[in-house]
């Protein structure tokens, strides 16, 4: 899933796999099913604050933010469970 993301108003692409958008809105308790696009690019906006260094700076930053929120072992087993 490709995500814009606004940092300190700067603006920031990010693509991230589907899995991984799945296991973050169990985290997040958002509907399953429904577009969440939106409501995760606007937590990893905030998350994703303040703005340094460079984009692929900021990237990396994500990506080790989504790495904490979903490393619950049971949320990882509930999500591939519920896609059986």
């Amino acid at each position: 899933m490709k995500l814009k993301l606004n940092i300190d108003s700067k603006p920031l692409e990010v693509e991230i796999d589907d899995v991984v958008v799945g296991l973050l809105a169990v985290r997040l308790g958002l509907p399953a099913g429904a577009d969440n696009q939106d409501a995760i690019a606007r937590y990893l906006s905030d998350k994703g604050a303040p703005w340094t260094l460079d984009e692929e700076h900021m990237r990396r930053r994500i990506m080790r933010r989504l790495i904490l929120d979903i490393a619950d072992p049971a949320l990882v087993i509930r999500h591939l469970m519920a896609d059986d």
